[in-house]
This record gives C-alpha cells, structure tokens and sequence, in this order.
C-alpha cells in the first residue's frame, strides 16, 4: 500500500487570530487600517484571520459576511458556534484547531478584536524569545478555572503560544474540560503536559480586563475603542512611540516563579514597571 503524502499546508511564522462577533464590520477594518499596516512581512512572516461564530446567523447577516469575507479574504466561519458570552471558551479552542488545520506555524497570537498590536516590534520580540514550547503574555498564577459567572482579574486576552501547544490542544478538542474563561482554559489544558513549557511572563502585554494605562513598551494593549486604534495607530507612524504622554492607571508586577501561586504576583502603587 502506498503511503499518502502529507498535506503542505501554507507556512508563515505567526498566525494571528483575532476574535470578532459577526456585527463588527467597522472594527475590523479599522484593524486592517492600522496596526495590521505596522508590519511590512510577507505572509511566511506572519497571517491573520478574523475568527467569527456563525451559527443561527439571519440571512441578511451572513450575506453581508460573505460579501466582506469575498472582499478581503480574511474571515473565518465557524459555523457550528454561536457567539455569545458563554461561548468563547469554544471559540477559541476552535479557533486554535482551525489554524492548525489550516497553517504550518510556528506560533500563534490570540487577540481580542478591541487590541491594538505594535506588530514589527511583537515580531522582533519574538525572534528573541522563541522556543518549541512558548506561552507568552501577562501570566496570573492565582487564576482559578471558575465554571460559572463571570470572572475579574484573570483575563489576560492576548498571549502567543508554540504550534507544540496549539496542536495538543487541536489534538484533543474533544477530551479538553470548557471552563468560563478561555485563557484560563487554555492555562489548564497545557499544565498537565509532561514536556517542559517555556513561561514568558511580559509586562508589555496590557491585556488585563482592563487597560493598565499607556506605556511605551507595550507590545500588546487591550480594551481600545475605534478610534483609539487610530490615535494609537497615528502615534506610532508619525511619531514612532505609541503613546503621546504615558500615564499608568493601574499597577502591574513582575511573575515571581519561585513564589507559591497566591504570592506570585504582587503589584506596586510605586512601581515602574509597564
């Protein structure tokens, strides 16, 4: 019997998903208008898609969507979710399975579609850290995997990780435990593995449940209207930092990993760190 040969699936460094709902047409484009313009790579470099649940979707909705979608070529439907709050532990599961189905990559950056992305420097940053087994973000090891109501300082909604993890998670869809909030999910699903993950704990990914301030060293910065982006947008190009005057609104801290979980990470009124 001869052996299929594998499928070559299209290749690129990082896959960017980022999770919109089907009415976000407007954020979408500011996204693609701005800080996806931040890096002039070709696609081996980096890819995005805009990750968006389809089920029980009105005809007037989804054709509008497949309007956009033949327009850019950058949405991907996942036609058997819905979107709503409860779900989006599955979606990104999903989303994850998707790109793994879909790409050959090396790592994966989940972002929420209200994020703006310094994308030339997140992609140097990462050619200085990267390792087979990367989790990268803000990380909380007092996170709790809470199964009901909503949850409050363990969000983080940005963070990369290595195709290694991205496939054990694809791997496994069907076995893996939904639990309300999808980061912390996905931190449980990978902390049983045997092999050795590389935790990157960085102060430059403000993707807290809310924004930390505005500092010029964040990679990543969450909970931004439209119009921020492009402020944040305009910033960066023109006058090549992302904020005009930093300011922090809340403190941060640095992971101590040599701490038990409930001391891992203690913030600072005082302290500098972004």
């Amino acid at each position: 019997m001869t052996k299929a040969k594998p499928k070559l699936l299209p290749s690129t460094y990082l896959m960017v998903l980022i999770m919109t709902s089907p009415s976000d047409f407007a954020t979408r484009q500011v996204i693609r208008d701005t800080w996806l313009r931040l890096s002039t790579k070709t696609p081996q470099m980096f890819r995005h898609a805009f990750i968006i649940g389809t089920k029980n979707l009105s005809s007037a909705a989804t054709k509008k969507l497949n309007e956009e979608s033949t327009q850019f070529n950058d949405l991907v439907f996942l036609d058997g979710l819905a979107e709503n709050y409860n779900k989006l532990t599955a979606k990104t599961a999903h989303s994850i399975k998707y790109a793994v189905d879909t790409f050959d990559f090396k790592f994966i950056l989940k972002v929420d579609g209200d994020s703006f992305v310094r994308l030339g420097s997140l992609l140097k940053s990462l050619k200085d850290i990267e390792h087979p087994r990367l989790y990268w973000g803000f990380l909380d090891g007092r996170a709790k995997p809470f199964r009901k109501g909503k949850w409050k300082e363990t969000v983080r909604r940005g963070y990369i990780i290595a195709h290694s993890l991205a496939k054990f998670i694809a791997e496994n869809l069907g076995l893996l435990k939904f639990y309300q909030s999808e980061d912390v999910s996905v931190g449980a699903w990978l902390a049983g593995l045997d092999f050795q993950i590389k935790y990157v704990h960085d102060p430059r990914f403000d993707t807290e449940f809310t924004s930390r301030g505005c500092h010029n060293e964040y990679l990543i910065t969450h909970k931004k209207s439209s119009e921020s982006l492009k402020v944040l947008f305009s910033n960066v190009r023109d006058k090549g930092v992302l904020c005009t005057k930093e300011f922090q609104a809340r403190p941060s801290y640095v992971y101590d990993f040599a701490a038990p979980a409930s001391q891992c990470c203690i913030r600072t009124n005082d302290s500098t760190i972004p």
